[in-house]
């Protein structure tokens, strides 16, 4: 059974979380093949060479999207899980740790209410020294759209989102603690996400290009 032992493969590296915000409609995926990249639910079908790990945590996401991720993973792309019912699995693509409620583990997937705040954890455990979140919009768009893809697994609306921004001020302050030495930056324009620091995306990635270049 494919039950993940933690392992700092990332150590002392730049982790990205591919939300899934209405801000990355037209965002430029080809920024991401150099990096390491953390997907949440359909980042999968981005590809492997943009979503190199995909996570998810909820049970009707699953049930709708079984038959599209062994492709995924058989292409090269890494399939992480904390739902509960699926913890003992036998499917052979999937990897899984325990579910914590809230706030951040070493050992497990802290849920925090939301895919993106367990990506998080996922990253720390992984080694990250720095998390960028990308699509962390934490609103609807102005014409109503929740996603920047067109596959959303439900309507989200104003009580939705303050369930991910309650879950999101347990991580922080799980971080305060010390359990990680991490520091996560939201790249994400007009995001409702207010406890870590943002930069605005176009910024953020002419400086990043001007850095590697």
């Amino acid at each position: 059974m494919p039950i993940w032992r933690p392992t700092n493969d990332w150590q002392d590296q730049d982790v990205f979380i591919i939300g899934g915000g209405d801000s990355l409609r037209n965002f430029d995926w080809d920024l991401l093949k150099d990096e390491r990249t953390i997907g949440c639910n359909d980042a999968y079908r981005l590809g492997h060479t943009i979503c190199k790990l995909c996570i998810f945590g909820d049970s009707s996401w699953f049930k709708k999207n079984e038959s599209g991720l062994p492709q995924y993973a058989k292409e090269g792309g890494v399939v992480f899980t904390n739902l509960s019912r699926l913890y003992h699995t036998r499917i052979p693509w999937l990897w899984t740790l325990q579910r914590k409620p809230l706030g951040l583990s070493k050992t497990k997937l802290a849920w925090n209410k939301n895919t993106g705040a367990t990506a998080v954890n996922l990253a720390m455990i992984l080694g990250a020294r720095r998390v960028f979140l990308l699509g962390f919009d934490m609103h609807l768009s102005k014409d109503g759209k929740s996603n920047w893809h067109s596959q959303s697994n439900r309507r989200a609306n104003k009580d939705v989102y303050a369930g991910f921004l309650e879950g999101f001020m347990q991580l922080s302050i799980a971080l305060k603690s010390g359990i990680f030495s991490c520091e996560i930056i939201n790249v994400t324009d007009n995001s409702a996400l207010d406890l870590f620091p943002k930069i605005a995306c176009n910024t953020f990635w002419n400086e990043r290009k001007t850095h590697v270049a």
